[in-house]
């Protein structure tokens, strides 16, 4: 390259080129954004719809919601980045069901654009930028991930008498957030149940190894899969690096190396000019070359590592080992952004910020007086059309809101029929208050209990209905009839994975609906038995040789099983019953509202004065966010949590080592651009061309 003919920056081998002075890099409009000038030859980006993103880009604040995701286009090849912060969480109490709400904090930026004949920069109080430039198992690499014929960084930055810190960091961001493994996010233990991604895979760290059968009859079957946790720290090993001015104006580095110990050195001698606009490079020249076919096998190469500080080299590292970038050991949706990340003005707080799902239940009764029942429920129709049925619309409720009530149920707080043993005073019986439904007479078969709020739900997980049921002559017995829990949603579709339905009374035939199951349905491997009704008057019968319970009615309990999930047939009257349905929306449609309520339907009228007893109404998910206390205080934020006091205008990356001449010529181009910067350049050595 003839450098005397060059009259601008170099460019050959320019990958990333972010410049605030330019309008198309950054302007009012993008707010802190930040966009390259220039693609790397080889940037490739995919149509790519990741809809995991917020597992992790909730965690410096790219996004507020852990459920969100982004989409990246073919045009999508310019690295970005984006100014760094955090998320305020303030979870819903258990009597709350609105959902989480997030509050995003960014570090302290500030954006001048006024007053400086030198052109826009940012000028940093502890904030950064940050980006990503390649995804791993996806096809989109803005930068490669290891540089065979080495790397250069150039910043140009505004110090201050008191400027320090890390200016740039690159490699992985934070440690693998989901190993080891929350417990609020996944049972990994077995794997069945759990907030799972857009691939249907659980928020853990697995990797699968195979080992012998104890036994085994065919020999293709002599193997099976276990799974174990990947350790933490391989995921960072040879898989970060940033550097610093530290508080005595040196330059500085630090990485983990293979053994997952951070590795760090200084400058012998401080920079000069301590004060105003400052070109600070770092140049990675391996030792050899590869063939391109080798690079990506090949094992680690030392080299020589110089810092050129306007143009000029003030410390040479040799034999300083190669570094460049790798995935982590789990699901390709699990890290997104997080590996092969770029910090600029700053290095990174790691999972210091990082939040996970844990699990919650919200309490929609439970002892509650009437004027709550009054407030949070109200009857109405079916909400869910048939074939040969349409929900009335229109109308006014009885509490002045327009809406439709069903007549003919009556809600109150009943605290006179139930009681309790006093723990302290076996001899004290004290009342247990519960929601009293009871018909006063109409000419409706259906009724839908509904809880009077919104439900907040998120996709990809299980929500699970709890209550306590107690039925009391309201049902005809001559009739058949009902009650079963409805989540409902005017524009979600809602799956039920499991449930327990009260059905009275329980028909022989609904026993032998069960017969395709195979020979043993039953929780205990037995067939029903048959008892004498009238040998059991505590409303309890018996069948099988475990001696499972079944209130009242001498038809017993049946119970389907799909996967993970059981459905349940339960009845008898006069005793409680406990009651569960599973249901969970369409995966990957984020956050939803529904209406939670039970249905009550019976095929003849029901009977005047008969009641439902109603109690611990709940629902529990994984949908709440905390920290976990694991993830804090690891290598990357205990060693790399540090922020540039200073200003940042311009950022290089080229997918080279450039020479020194060449580092002297950006120099030189930069100071006679803007004269007005006072960038002071030595030229020395054997340039003698300017």
């Amino acid at each position: 390259m003839n450098l005397e003919c060059l009259n601008d920056i170099i460019t050959n081998g320019l990958a990333i080129h972010i410049d605030l002075t330019n309008l198309k890099s950054w302007d009012l409009n993008t707010g802190l954004t930040s966009f390259s000038l220039t693609k790397w030859s080889g940037a490739v980006s995919d149509n790519l719809d990741l809809l995991d993103f917020g597992l992790t880009g909730f965690d410096n604040g790219r996004t507020n919601k852990m459920w969100s995701g982004i989409n990246l286009t073919s045009q999508d090849n310019l690295f970005s980045m984006y100014r760094v912060g955090y998320n305020d969480v303030h979870n819903p109490s258990t009597g709350e069901t609105s959902g989480v709400t997030v509050i995003t904090e960014y570090l302290p930026i500030s954006a001048i654009t006024t007053g400086s004949t030198s052109g826009n920069y940012f000028d940093l109080q502890g904030g950064y930028l940050q980006g990503f430039f390649k995804l791993e198992d996806f096809n989109y690499e803005l930068l490669p991930a290891r540089y065979n014929k080495g790397i250069t960084i150039e910043s140009i930055m505004y110090l201050y008498p008191d400027s320090q810190g890390i200016f740039y960091m690159m490699g992985a961001r934070a440690e693998d957030k989901y190993n080891p493994y929350f417990s609020g996010e996944t049972m990994t233990g077995s794997t069945i149940s759990g907030v799972t991604t857009s691939y249907d895979n659980f928020l853990d760290a697995l990797e699968p190894y195979e080992v012998p059968k104890n036994a085994f009859r065919e020999p293709e079957n002599m193997m099976e899969t276990k799974y174990s946790e990947a350790p933490p720290l391989d995921n960072i090993k040879n898989n970060a690096i940033a550097f610093e001015l530290t508080q005595d104006n040196k330059l500085a580095y630090k990485y983990v190396n293979s053994d997952g110990l951070v590795v760090t050195n200084t400058s012998p001698s401080a920079i000069n000019p301590t004060t105003g606009w400052t070109i600070i490079a770092m140049a990675f020249t391996p030792d050899e070359v590869l063939d391109p076919e080798e690079l990506e096998c090949a094992d680690q190469r030392l080299g020589k590592l110089v810092f050129y500080v306007n143009g000029r080299a003030i410390w040479t590292v040799k034999d300083f080992p190669e570094f460049y970038f790798h995935g982590f050991a789990n699901d390709k949706e699990k890290q997104l952004g997080v590996p092969y990340s770029i910090s600029w003005g700053g290095g990174s707080f790691g999972l210091g910020e990082s939040w996970h799902y844990d699990y919650q239940t919200y309490i929609l009764y439970s002892g509650q007086d009437t004027a709550y029942i009054n407030s949070n429920f109200f009857v109405t129709y079916d909400p869910i059309p048939t074939d040969c049925y349409t929900p009335p619309t229109g109308g006014t409720g009885v509490t002045g809101t327009t809406n439709v009530y069903q007549a003919g149920l009556s809600l109150s707080a009943d605290s006179t029929t139930f009681k309790y043993s006093d723990p302290c005073d076996p001899d004290t019986q004290l009342p247990i208050t519960v929601m009293s439904i009871q018909y006063t007479g109409g000419t409706g078969t259906t009724y839908y209990l509904m809880f009077n709020q919104p439900i907040s739900v998120l996709s990809n997980r299980d929500y699970s209905v709890d209550f306590s049921i107690y039925v009391d002559g309201i049902f005809n017995s001559e009739a058949n009839s009902k009650i079963s829990v409805l989540p409902y949603g005017d524009d979600t579709d809602i799956n039920i994975m499991g449930e327990t339905e009260y059905q009275f009374p329980l028909t022989n035939p609904s026993l032998l609906d069960e017969e395709e199951l195979g020979l043993h349905p039953f929780p205990d491997r037995q067939e029903y038995e048959w008892f004498v009704y009238s040998n059991y008057p505590n409303g309890i019968m018996y069948y099988g040789a475990t001696g499972y319970p079944v209130p009242n009615q001498p038809n017993g309990v049946t119970y389907t099983e799909t996967d993970a999930y059981r459905n349940y047939a339960i009845t008898g009257e006069d005793s409680w019953l406990d009651m569960k349905t599973v249901f969970r929306t369409p995966d990957n449609i984020g956050q939803s509202f529904i209406t939670i309520g039970l249905l009550i339907e019976s095929s003849m009228e029901l009977l005047t004065g008969g009641t439902i007893y109603i109690n611990d109404f709940q629902y529990t998910a994984a949908d709440i966010l905390v920290q976990d206390e694991r993830k804090s205080g690891l290598t990357i934020e205990t060693n790399f949590d540090s922020s540039f006091i200073g200003g940042i205008q311009k950022l290089r990356i080229y997918d080279k080592a450039l020479t020194s001449p060449e580092i002297l010529h950006n120099a030189l181009i930069e100071a006679n651009d803007d004269p007005t910067k006072n960038i002071l350049v030595s030229k020395g050595g054997r340039i003698i061309y300017r």
